[in-house]
Protein backbone atom coordinates (compact mmCIF):
# COMPACT_ATOMS: atom_id res chain seq x y z
CA UNK A 1 0.00 0.00 0.00
CA UNK A 2 2.50 2.74 1.02
CA UNK A 3 5.87 1.43 -0.85
CA UNK A 4 8.28 3.64 -1.93
CA UNK A 5 9.35 4.27 -5.75
CA UNK A 6 12.81 3.08 -6.62
CA UNK A 7 13.47 4.34 -10.14
CA UNK A 8 15.76 1.97 -11.79
CA UNK A 9 19.38 3.03 -13.13
CA UNK A 10 18.30 3.76 -16.26
CA UNK A 11 15.16 5.95 -15.62
CA UNK A 12 17.77 8.33 -13.53
CA UNK A 13 18.97 11.46 -15.34
CA UNK A 14 22.72 11.46 -15.50
CA UNK A 15 24.20 15.10 -15.01
CA UNK A 16 25.40 16.85 -17.54
CA UNK A 17 29.26 16.76 -17.92
CA UNK A 18 31.45 19.08 -16.72
CA UNK A 19 33.49 21.05 -19.14
CA UNK A 20 37.22 21.12 -18.45
CA UNK A 21 38.82 24.37 -18.24
CA UNK A 22 41.92 25.97 -18.52
CA UNK A 23 43.85 25.76 -14.93
CA UNK A 24 42.52 29.38 -12.97
CA UNK A 25 45.81 31.68 -13.67
CA UNK A 26 47.31 33.10 -10.00
CA UNK A 27 45.76 36.75 -9.09
CA UNK A 28 48.53 39.25 -10.25
CA UNK A 29 48.27 40.98 -6.88
CA UNK A 30 48.23 39.17 -3.73
CA UNK A 31 47.76 40.30 0.14
CA UNK A 32 48.77 37.59 2.71
CA UNK A 33 47.79 37.31 6.13
CA UNK A 34 50.46 36.00 8.85
CA UNK A 35 49.46 38.00 11.33
CA UNK A 36 46.74 37.54 14.16
CA UNK A 37 45.91 41.32 14.27
CA UNK A 38 44.30 40.80 10.23
CA UNK A 39 46.89 42.89 9.16
CA UNK A 40 49.15 41.87 5.73
CA UNK A 41 52.68 40.71 5.93
CA UNK A 42 53.41 41.34 2.29
CA UNK A 43 51.84 41.86 -1.17
CA UNK A 44 52.72 41.17 -4.53
CA UNK A 45 52.71 42.95 -7.39
CA UNK A 46 52.76 40.57 -10.04
CA UNK A 47 54.48 40.36 -13.68
CA UNK A 48 52.28 42.41 -16.23
CA UNK A 49 50.97 44.68 -13.95
CA UNK A 50 51.16 48.43 -14.31
CA UNK A 51 50.42 50.91 -11.17
CA UNK A 52 50.52 54.80 -11.81
CA UNK A 53 50.89 56.47 -8.32
CA UNK A 54 52.59 56.68 -5.17
CA UNK A 55 52.64 53.52 -2.98
CA UNK A 56 52.53 54.32 0.80
CA UNK A 57 52.89 50.49 2.14
CA UNK A 58 52.36 49.36 5.99
CA UNK A 59 53.73 46.44 4.52
CA UNK A 60 56.87 44.18 2.77
CA UNK A 61 56.44 44.92 -0.95
CA UNK A 62 56.98 42.46 -3.39
CA UNK A 63 56.87 43.95 -7.04
CA UNK A 64 57.30 41.77 -10.39
CA UNK A 65 55.37 44.53 -13.05
CA UNK A 66 55.77 48.04 -13.15
CA UNK A 67 55.24 51.11 -11.03
CA UNK A 68 55.34 55.02 -12.49
CA UNK A 69 55.67 56.72 -8.85
CA UNK A 70 56.72 57.07 -5.56
CA UNK A 71 57.35 53.85 -3.25
CA UNK A 72 57.47 53.88 0.73
CA UNK A 73 57.99 50.83 2.55
CA UNK A 74 59.44 49.04 5.28
CA UNK A 75 61.09 46.37 3.14
CA UNK A 76 61.32 45.97 -1.21
CA UNK A 77 62.12 43.06 -3.05
CA UNK A 78 62.17 43.97 -6.81
CA UNK A 79 62.09 41.06 -9.62
CA UNK A 80 64.59 40.99 -12.39
CA UNK A 81 61.93 42.04 -15.00
CA UNK A 82 60.53 44.76 -12.55
CA UNK A 83 60.76 48.80 -13.67
CA UNK A 84 59.59 51.14 -11.26
CA UNK A 85 59.95 55.40 -12.25
CA UNK A 86 59.84 57.05 -9.26
CA UNK A 87 62.14 57.63 -5.86
CA UNK A 88 62.39 54.58 -3.31
CA UNK A 89 61.95 54.82 0.94
CA UNK A 90 62.79 51.69 2.65
CA UNK A 91 64.07 50.09 5.78
CA UNK A 92 65.45 47.27 3.55
CA UNK A 93 65.58 47.39 -0.50
CA UNK A 94 66.88 44.42 -2.71
CA UNK A 95 66.83 45.43 -6.29
CA UNK A 96 66.95 43.08 -9.49
CA UNK A 97 65.46 45.60 -11.83
CA UNK A 98 65.52 48.68 -13.16
CA UNK A 99 64.71 51.62 -10.92
CA UNK A 100 64.83 55.23 -12.25
CA UNK A 101 64.53 57.74 -9.44
CA UNK A 102 66.47 57.80 -5.94
CA UNK A 103 66.96 55.29 -3.62
CA UNK A 104 66.90 55.67 -0.12
CA UNK A 105 67.92 52.56 2.13
CA UNK A 106 68.96 51.18 5.36
CA UNK A 107 70.23 48.18 4.41
CA UNK A 108 70.09 48.03 0.52
CA UNK A 109 71.15 45.02 -1.85
CA UNK A 110 71.74 45.55 -5.72
CA UNK A 111 71.73 42.43 -7.12
CA UNK A 112 73.85 42.07 -10.67
CA UNK A 113 70.67 42.10 -12.99
CA UNK A 114 69.80 45.45 -11.23
CA UNK A 115 70.14 48.99 -13.59
CA UNK A 116 69.64 51.99 -11.62
CA UNK A 117 69.33 55.62 -12.98
CA UNK A 118 69.44 58.35 -9.55
CA UNK A 119 71.25 58.71 -6.72
CA UNK A 120 71.51 56.26 -3.48
CA UNK A 121 71.43 56.66 -0.04
CA UNK A 122 72.19 54.05 2.52
CA UNK A 123 73.12 52.42 5.75
CA UNK A 124 74.56 49.28 4.92
CA UNK A 125 74.87 48.35 0.79
CA UNK A 126 75.87 45.25 -0.96
CA UNK A 127 76.58 45.65 -4.45
CA UNK A 128 76.91 42.15 -6.69
CA UNK A 129 79.03 42.41 -10.02
CA UNK A 130 77.60 43.04 -12.88
CA UNK A 131 75.20 45.52 -11.42
CA UNK A 132 75.08 49.13 -13.14
CA UNK A 133 74.62 51.90 -11.29
CA UNK A 134 74.41 55.61 -12.76
CA UNK A 135 74.11 57.89 -9.85
CA UNK A 136 75.84 59.07 -6.81
CA UNK A 137 75.88 56.71 -3.41
CA UNK A 138 75.94 58.73 -0.17
CA UNK A 139 75.85 56.88 3.13
CA UNK A 140 73.57 58.09 6.12
CA UNK A 141 75.07 57.50 9.34
CA UNK A 142 73.02 58.13 12.93
CA UNK A 143 76.70 59.00 14.27
CA UNK A 144 77.29 62.29 15.55
CA UNK A 145 79.76 63.68 13.54
CA UNK A 146 83.75 63.87 14.97
CA UNK A 147 84.68 67.52 16.01
CA UNK A 148 88.66 68.29 15.50
CA UNK A 149 90.34 71.31 18.05
CA UNK A 150 89.03 73.83 15.74
CA UNK A 151 85.39 72.77 15.46
CA UNK A 152 83.32 74.98 18.25
CA UNK A 153 81.33 72.29 20.20
CA UNK A 154 77.22 74.08 19.84
CA UNK A 155 75.70 71.82 21.74
CA UNK A 156 77.92 72.36 25.09
CA UNK A 157 75.72 74.89 27.50
CA UNK A 158 77.23 77.84 27.95
CA UNK A 159 78.60 79.16 31.37
CA UNK A 160 76.05 81.19 33.55
CA UNK A 161 76.38 84.96 33.99
CA UNK A 162 75.41 86.61 36.88
CA UNK A 163 75.15 90.43 36.84
CA UNK A 164 75.49 92.08 40.70
CA UNK A 165 73.90 95.45 41.06
CA UNK A 166 75.58 98.66 39.56
CA UNK A 167 77.66 96.01 36.88
CA UNK A 168 77.27 96.16 33.43
CA UNK A 169 77.23 93.53 31.13
CA UNK A 170 79.79 93.32 28.48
Amino acid sequence: MFSKFKPSPESEPTPPPVPKSAPAEQAPVVARNNHSNNQPSFSVIGDGIVITGNIDAKVDLHIDGEVIGDIKCQSLVQGPSSKIQGSIIADNANLSGSVEGSIEAGDLVINSSARIGGDVSYENVKIEQGAQVDGRFKHKSNRTPHLNKNTLDVSAKAPSLELTSGEKAA
